[in-house]
């Protein structure tokens, strides 16, 4: 699970030592079983080591499922393998008894407490420096210090925070950190839970795990509690810093778990004081900012922010009250390491407590719990992240969170590994849910759509039809050449000439103006074919990226065969890879493809990521005929070579149906051009065109497409002028004229557009 919020480690490791070898978490001193672990022991069963790697297998296969794989990052542009990878799920969990743990969420609810008063206090009266708890030079000094966030008028400074606990080995539980600026890990940790709840479902139930599914809940009750009071319908949006930020994964998640557009800096401008998310029909005002992008990147007009994912006057709003930031801008001042060294005394100057979790001290050894490495049960220490929603009526800690397996080299603040743990609560009271009441009016944003998010869905939709394109051409051609070698000689090498081009065209390269090259035609097919695999493996990629950034639209199930989608394309780059390989991933663009149709509800963003595919399955369809119906070849290559092109179109069987006779060109075109009941047929595509731009009221794109349309009803002839068929020309070039116009108008549309919104009304 990537993280940067620990620094690197200055002490070597004192958080596992190799010479133990008994479990702290699980067994006492004199060697009896922990009371917790005497109850949840056996509901995992006897811990077989073959189990456990089957446990380790399916909830690697959810992690994926989840949108966890890290998807983005699997396959670089050119098909080639990235080092990134998904964080592993250990099968055996962090078990902590419920008394335990509410000695501990209590520390962590009191260290909220008192981070947010020390906040409040330097932007407020400034008790702690006056009293020289806190020195002048320090704070002023430090690089997280924004001397403009003490000027924002957020109720709340600190909303949602987390807090890194080690178990020492006497038995206590001491802080390693605070996190206050975005406070990473809530998102993970609640898909961990998911995985787990699926795979260890029986034993969670068994041993009485306390949920955390009402973390949600909270957290957006906390949220809720920060919007400004005069807004009667306060929007919310999740900022990220998008598919790139190393914590991407989480952020997608929440906001689709929470019902929140997930935004990124390019998405949100500033005017007049307010904040308005860039949408496809305008601007919408935005009242809440919950910020997943840290200080140090979110106002690009401060000298000291990094990067260029922020919003240019974000905190300038925020002075001024038209948008409220959550966290508050400037939290992370409250992760410095002088924090932590006088949190205790600005706890008694403003709480008037005494801290109940005091901090680890380098030295100290940390308790060990049973982890599944390899293919053995091993002692290791973890590091417990704890996470806390605050809102005015108290602080609610999540009953569980995610623990970080250390490996023996590593220290306590920096863990390398990937291998986490879900945490389970276990000896406490039933939780009786009831509902949460937000406190706003309900109100409908299923038509709202960001721009960057439309983009992205249009964007999809053409990969995910160019994937399968060259996909079914690689198939199909290697095919009828594993059926009939001679095939390549048929008719003067005609048929070899025609699939050539029609493999080109699958991938959208130009076909060869010089005629054949000087291989053999047989050697030039085949090369045709592993260029085709590879470029299947790289459009994969390009879907995988559009589809990573618009997680939240998509359903579990979508993710779970995308999450395949990237293991298959990453084989077929392999030494081993052959054409057959692709049965799977064709298999899998249905799914997807029959997902976006039936899973998804027919909104805008629905409408654009069909549009997508409609446009690009309409010219993908023209580049075929031009390149297969457009040559002029002896008749016995005619046969196959049509053959071929109906196939790759996923119309062969419906035309043996229908005419039961030699293929023939005249029928091939009315199946493929004019029959609009045909699914793959262009006037099908133009009809799904002509409904989507009505939907969108846009009468400039009515237009191109009726003259598309005309296009299509081209008069066709079988004529012959310099080896190409006139009528197949005529009518390609008639239709992907104003098909490729309307790619460039619905970029400039929708998606070209400069940051230059006007201001709406008041509310």
């Amino acid at each position: 699970m990537t993280d940067r919020a620990f620094p690197a480690a200055s002490h070597p490791s004192v958080a596992y030592r190799p010479d133990r070898h008994r479990f702290d978490e699980a067994v006492l001193p004199d060697g009896t079983v922990r009371p917790v672990w005497a109850t949840v022991g056996p509901a995992l069963g006897s811990l077989d080591p073959g189990m456990l790697r089957e446990h380790r297998r399916q909830a690697d296969r959810l992690l994926d499922a989840e949108g966890a794989g890290h998807l983005v990052h699997e396959l670089g542009h050119d098909g080639t393998s990235s080092d990134s990878s998904p964080w592993r799920l250990d099968p055996i969990p962090l078990v902590v008894a419920h008394d335990d743990f509410a000695a501990v969420a209590a520390g962590v609810r009191q260290r909220v407490r008192a981070l947010e008063a020390l906040l409040a206090d330097l932007r407020g009266e400034r008790r702690l420096l006056r009293t020289g708890v806190l020195s002048p030079a320090v704070v002023f000094a430090s690089p997280s210090l924004r001397t403009t966030a003490s000027r924002t008028v957020e109720t709340r400074r600190i909303v949602h925070a987390s807090v890194d606990v080690v178990r020492c080995d006497d038995g206590t539980w001491r802080v390693l950190r605070d996190h206050t600026d975005t406070a990473p890990g809530a998102g993970y940790t609640l898909i961990n839970r998911s995985v787990m709840a699926r795979v260890l479902n029986d034993a969670m139930r068994d041993a009485g795990v306390a949920p955390i599914a009402g973390y949600v809940d909270s957290l957006r009750r906390a949220l809720a509690a920060q919007a400004p009071a005069n807004r009667r319908s306060p929007r919310t949006v999740v900022l990220s810093g998008g598919p790139s930020h190393p914590t991407f994964v989480e952020h997608s998640f929440l906001a689709m778990q929470m019902g929140f557009h997930l935004a990124e800096g390019a998405d949100l401008v500033v005017r007049q004081g307010r904040v308005w998310l860039r949408v496809v029909d305008g601007v919408e005002p935005v009242d809440l900012i919950y910020r997943r992008l840290e200080d140090v990147g979110l106002e690009p007009l401060d000298a000291r922010t990094t990067g260029s994912a922020g919003v240019p006057a974000i905190t300038w709003a925020a002075q001024t009250g038209g948008v409220v930031l959550a966290n508050a801008a400037g939290s992370s001042l409250a992760e410095e390491p002088w924090v932590a060294d006088v949190l205790p005394a600005a706890a008694r100057v403003l709480l008037g407590e005494e801290l109940l979790l005091s901090m680890w001290e380098e030295g100290t050894a940390l308790a060990t719990t049973p982890s599944h490495l390899g293919s053995s049960i091993v002692p290791s220490s973890v590091v417990l992240r704890l996470h806390a929603a605050a809102a005015d009526d108290g602080v609610s800690v999540m009953d569980g969170g995610v623990a970080r397996v250390l490996s023996p080299t590593d220290h306590p603040r920096m863990p390398t590994t990937e291998l986490v743990k879900d945490v389970w609560v276990v000896g406490g009271p039933a939780v009786q849910r009831s509902p949460v009441r937000i406190g706003h009016p309900q109100v409908d944003f299923g038509g709202s759509v960001p721009k960057r998010a439309a983009e992205s869905l249009w964007a999809m939709g053409r990969a995910a039809e160019r994937a399968e394109v060259q996909a079914r051409s690689v198939r199909v051609v290697a095919e009828q050449i594993q059926q009939d070698e001679s095939l390549v000689s048929v008719g003067a090498g005609g048929w070899a000439l025609g699939v050539i081009d029609l493999l080109r065209a699958a991938r959208t390269a130009s076909h060869d103006a010089d005629g054949p090259g000087s291989a053999p035609l047989s050697v030039q097919v085949r090369r045709e074919i592993a260029t085709g695999q590879r470029a299947v493996a790289s459009q994969i990629s390009m879907l995988l990226e559009e589809a990573t950034a618009v997680r939240q639209y998509l359903s579990t199930t979508t993710g779970r065969v995308l999450g395949r989608l990237g293991r298959v394309s990453a084989d077929l780059l392999g030494a081993s890879a052959a054409p057959d390989d692709l049965d799977v991933v064709l298999v899998d663009l249905a799914a997807l493809a029959g997902l976006s149709l039936e899973s998804t509800v027919r909104g805008p963003a629905w409408r654009f990521l069909d549009l997508g595919r409609r446009v690009e399955r309409a010219l993908a369809l023209l580049a075929s005929l031009e390149a297969a119906a457009g040559r002029a070849v002896e008749p016995l290559a005619f046969q196959p070579l049509t053959e071929s092109l109906l196939w790759v179109n996923e119309s062969l069987v419906a035309y043996r149906r229908r005419y039961r006779s030699d293929v023939e060109l005249g029928a091939v075109l009315d199946l493929l051009v004019h029959d609009d009941a045909n699914p793959r047929s262009l006037a099908f595509q133009l009809d799904r065109i002509r409904e989507h731009v009505a939907s969108l009221a846009w009468q400039d794109g009515a237009d191109i497409v009726q003259r598309a349309s005309l296009g299509a009803i081209t008069p066709t002839d079988d004529r012959v002028a310099g080896g190409r068929r006139i009528s197949v020309d005529s009518l390609v070039l008639a239709t992907r004229g104003p098909l490729l116009e309307l790619v460039d108008a619905i970029t400039q549309r929708w998606f070209a557009d400069p940051v230059n919104p006007m201001v709406m009304g008041r509310r």
